[in-house]
């Protein structure tokens, strides 16, 4: 279920056209595109607001201050970027060695548009200055290292060995996410599968 709210705004447009009632996820979602393309200093209400076509009024029907929105902001990634995903992950029926192809392909099945990797550096960058970013930045690595181990247990590794192959694993994703090779999507998933498949080869 979405961390989010779906609750509509009274419509507060002036300019006499029928307005479209914003939920808190569209204001999240257009918070979200101005953190890819800049940083979390980029995320101005007004702006937002200018964007969305509404008045600064409107945001206040779902966010006390910009304090609330970037902290909401932070709340929805960690749901989105790892909880959701885990959830889908472990609803997957496939193999041990299938689930974790799919996991690790992800950024590669990822359309441009979603901005994944530009939204995840872009937080982990706001981390290295601002303590709540940071400790969500920590929860969510935990919990994708979590993740990552107790596959590699259903693979029968077992202790530091699971967790060792399962930080290779988690870095692997992260740097196929951030790097910029110009490989096409079939590419960078045969990739991804070839890595998969040496880090679960027990010989």
């Amino acid at each position: 279920m979405s961390i989010t709210s779906d609750r509509k705004e009274p419509s507060l447009r002036t300019d006499g056209a029928a307005a479209n009632r914003l939920t808190e996820r569209e204001w999240i979602d257009a918070a979200f595109r101005h953190l890819a393309k800049a940083n979390v200093d980029d995320i101005r209400v007004e702006e937002l607001a200018r964007e969305l076509g509404v008045t600064k009024g409107s945001f206040y029907w779902h966010f006390r201050n910009r304090q609330h929105l970037v902290e909401r902001l932070l709340e929805y990634w960690m749901d989105r970027a790892t909880i959701q995903i885990t959830r889908w992950a472990r609803s997957e029926q496939a193999s041990g060695v299938e689930r974790l192809v799919r996991l690790m392909s992800l950024p590669a099945n990822t359309p441009p548009d979603k901005h994944g990797a530009d939204i995840e550096l872009a937080v982990r960058s706001w981390a290295r200055s601002e303590k709540l970013a940071a400790e969500t930045v920590r929860k969510v690595d935990r919990i994708r290292a979590d993740f990552f181990a107790d596959l590699f247990t259903e693979l029968g590794f077992t202790g530091e060995e699971a967790r060792r192959r399962a930080a290779i694993a988690q870095a692997f994703m992260l740097g196929e996410a951030f790097l910029k090779t110009g490989m096409s999507r079939a590419e960078r998933l045969a990739v991804v599968r070839g890595c998969a498949e040496r880090i679960t080869a027990t010989t």
